[in-house]
Parts: C-alpha cells; structure tokens; sequence
C-alpha cells in the first residue's frame, strides 16, 4: 500500500495536519481521509469565518432598522406616545385604589415582558354588575353582584412611546392591538386583562 498526497485548491491551505490518503492500489476506489483544519485565505478557518459572516449580518440588520425598515415590508413611519387601555373583568381585590395614576406597571404580552415599566395615567372602577329583568318585564337592569362583594372591574391606562407601522404600533419589538391578552405587574399585583383601545396621547 502507498500513500497519497493531497493538495489543497489554489486559495486555500490545510492546518497543522497533512491531509492523506492510504490507496490501495489493487482496490483503485477504496481510500481513507484523514485531514486536519480548512483554512480561507490563509488566516481564518472554516468556524471562525462564519461567525464573522453572522455578526455582520446582524451588523446591517440593524442599521436597517435604524433608517426606519423594522423587517419585511415594514417600515417605520414614525414614532409617538401612545396610551392603552387595559380592562379587567370581575377582579377580586380589598384595594380597590390597586392602580394609582403616576405609579408604574409592567407590561406583559406573549409572556414577553416589555421594559421598562410603564406609566399609569388613569384608572377606574365599579362594583362587578349582573343583570336581571326588570318587573315589567320589559327591560334589563344591572344592579352590583351580592355574591361577589369583592369583585370589581378596572379600566386602566398606561402611556408609553411607539413605533408607528403600517401594520399598527410596536412597542418595544411587540406589536399591540386592541383584543391582545396582557398582564400588568407591581410590588402589590399580577393581574390578567385585554387591551380594549389604543390611542395616540394628545
């Protein structure tokens, strides 16, 4: 059995090893390779040259967005204050002053967390209603719920700065709409509500 000498293409060079094959040369096909690092240009091999290649495509994606292209037909038109009204139904609390204007809250969507907290500028609230019909029969009326004394509903109002596409707003990375599940969170709560409007500040 001899060996044989392989020789790298023009351009590129081995690693430390010497890439060679035993060849049998009864066999005429059957070899093995035993072969060391691909080097490109010399200096950088294979590994190192992809992770280069990937750092600067993050690079230029970036700068995209930066000149107002937030991903594929997606540009940014813009960006404004915004305020979102989060409402929450039958809430069961002793403190019904919970949210207080100028406090801040966390925002959570998609179980992704939006930072930093946002700022509460307006919070209401009333008694959790039933309905019954009235004894004439002919209308409904809606009185507080006696078998829930502790249950109230919150309308609550947080501001914060978004990106203004031609698909809505963005805030920080998520886009939000009026229908989206979300959760507000402080020291004292972690409550579960849904988006019920959304408007730029005046």
């Amino acid at each position: 059995m001899s060996w044989l000498e392989i020789t790298p293409p023009d351009g590129l060079e081995w690693g430390h090893r010497k890439a060679t094959q035993p060849f049998h040369e009864s066999a005429g096909k059957e070899y093995e390779v035993v072969s060391g690092e691909l080097k490109i240009f010399g200096r950088l091999n294979a590994f190192d040259f992809a992770c280069l290649l990937v750092v600067l495509l993050a690079a230029g994606g970036f700068f995209l967005a930066k000149a107002g292209h937030a991903g594929v037909n997606k540009a940014i038109h813009g960006t404004s204050k915004i305020d979102i009204d989060v409402y929450f139904v039958g809430l069961k609390t002793k403190d019904v002053d919970l949210f207080k204007p100028g406090e801040t809250s966390a925002l959570t969507i998609r179980n992704q967390p939006v930072y930093p907290p946002m700022t509460i500028t307006c919070a209401e609230h009333w008694p959790k209603k039933v309905a019954f019909l009235a004894p004439d029969g002919k209308k409904a009326v809606a009185v507080s719920d006696p078998s829930q004394p502790l249950a109230n509903d919150f309308l609550v109002t947080v501001t914060d700065v978004a990106d203004i596409t031609d698909d809505g707003y963005v805030v920080r990375g998520n886009k939000l709409k009026v229908g989206n599940q979300v959760e507000l969170e402080s020291f004292k709560y972690r409550v579960q509500g849904v988006v019920v409007d959304i408007n730029q500040s005046k």
